[in-house]
């Protein structure tokens, strides 16, 4: 599934979305690596990075994640920048494999870090090895299936989408947990079009008419680190208004669809779908979702999840819901961005990554905000003049299980939906 970053124009809220693509071709020249603690991103040229002024934004935006995640783990991280075809601003592109729910519960347990969130966060309680959820009527219910995606149905834990996950290859690398693939396959891939425009350096503010180049690859880093959800999945090819709707030919219940994050979505659940609670893990297209440590008691800082562009609020469900203008709101995972706007990180962004296994090297709980012209000014390792003119729109995150897996077929590691 192709998971986007759309761009916020100031001049009245205007939004562009242009296409990613997954680009793999490009010969392999190792970038740089920022060793921090135990954690690696490693970055890997796919063209055009080396010797540009892209390649030190990319290196502190590796820099900055490397500084924060202290798991003993190596992420492969393929960048690239080159002209892309017209109206492609940036993709990425994600490895993700099936996971057993249980195993990701025992690696998360396994390696937490002693952080506030590892000690009392609440992972799904689990039955028959599977997740109790809400979703948009992909399960089995009294013997009989149901996948009327018009409706809310109950997962019992008793189906393949309830007990394997759908995992990002650098989430199960968090947990100690083995991929089967080799140590040099990456991860995740980001190339950002030479044709457009960025301001790499935010330290003086971000020039009118471009974008915060760190910002905005921290934002595509993430993704690749975990920040997705199997929602987009489902807005895509179970729902009525989904571009790929009625295509698969299996139930939803055959294959693994939810990722790690998604493991902590909740709703109010206002139809009381599950008697007697009042909330419920929500992994169901639209309503209002949030992002809780407690079992959905509350929504740590007060979030919102975005709840799928098809069928929910506009956005993919892989991001925090958008917030409007060019302000700050649940943190730099929002799915829009502004010309002139300076990218900032907040403890919730982080918070999400030490939930679904990542370990900290801060208290995500009291970090607060960290703007991107403060990350420039930590981890640039020498000073790049600013570009002249550069106005870029950008894209974003390309990702999702894509193209129709047969029953029982083993999950592809690249995927993407046709657009």
């Amino acid at each position: 599934m192709i998971v986007q970053l759309w761009l916020r124009q100031q001049d009245g809220g205007h939004r562009m979305r242009f296409r990613d693509l997954l680009g793999c071709s490009a010969a392999m020249v190792v970038l740089g690596s920022t060793p921090v603690s135990a954690a690696t991103i490693n970055l890997v040229d796919l063209g055009g990075v080396t010797g540009s002024q892209a390649e030190q934004g990319f290196n502190i935006a590796a820099a900055y994640w490397g500084s924060m995640l202290t798991n003993n783990a190596m992420v492969n991280l393929g960048v690239g920048f080159s002209p892309l075809a017209t109206g492609v601003i940036g993709s990425t592109g994600s490895t993700r494999a099936d996971y057993s729910l249980a195993n990701w519960e025992a690696g998360v347990n396994a390696t937490e870090g002693g952080s506030t969130i590892d000690q009392n966060a609440i992972l799904p309680t689990l039955t028959n090895g599977g997740a109790s959820f809400i979703t948009n009527g992909t399960t089995t219910i009294d013997g009989v299936t149901n996948d009327d995606l018009s409706k809310l149905a109950f997962d019992n834990a008793g189906t393949n989408s309830s007990n394997t996950l759908y995992l990002n290859t650098s989430v199960i690398k968090a947990i100690g947990g083995s991929t089967g693939l080799t140590s040099t396959t990456r991860d995740g891939n980001v190339t950002f079009s030479s044709n457009f425009n960025f301001d790499f350096n935010p330290t003086d503010g971000i020039s009118a008419n471009t974008f915060d180049f760190i910002g905005v690859a921290i934002h595509e880093i993430g993704h690749a680190l975990g920040f997705v959800s199997g929602v987009d999945f489902l807005d895509v090819y179970g729902m009525g208004d989904g571009p790929g709707a009625g295509s698969l030919g299996y139930s939803l219940n055959d294959t693994s669809i939810y990722s790690a994050l998604d493991m902590f979505r909740y709703s109010a659940d206002p139809t009381n779908i599950l008697l007697g609670t009042e909330t419920s893990l929500d992994l169901s297209v639209g309503g209002d979702k949030y992002f809780s440590i407690d079992g959905g008691k509350t929504a740590l800082f007060d979030n919102a999840f975005s709840t799928g562009r098809y069928n929910g609020d506009g956005q993919q469900a892989s991001h925090w819901e958008d917030t409007p203008g060019c302000v700050v709101g649940n943190g730099i995972m929002d799915p829009t961005f502004c010309f002139g706007q300076t990218g900032k990180v907040t403890g919730l962004d982080l918070a999400a990554y030490d939930a679904m296994g990542w370990n900290l090297s801060v208290d995500a709980l009291s970090y607060g905000t960290t703007s991107t012209a403060d990350i420039y000014n930590q981890f640039a390792v020498s000073s790049v003049p600013e570009p002249s003119t550069w106005i870029t729109m950008i894209l974003g995150f390309a990702f999702v299980g894509g193209a129709a897996r047969r029953r029982g077929q083993k999950a592809a590691l690249y995927k993407q939906l046709p657009i």
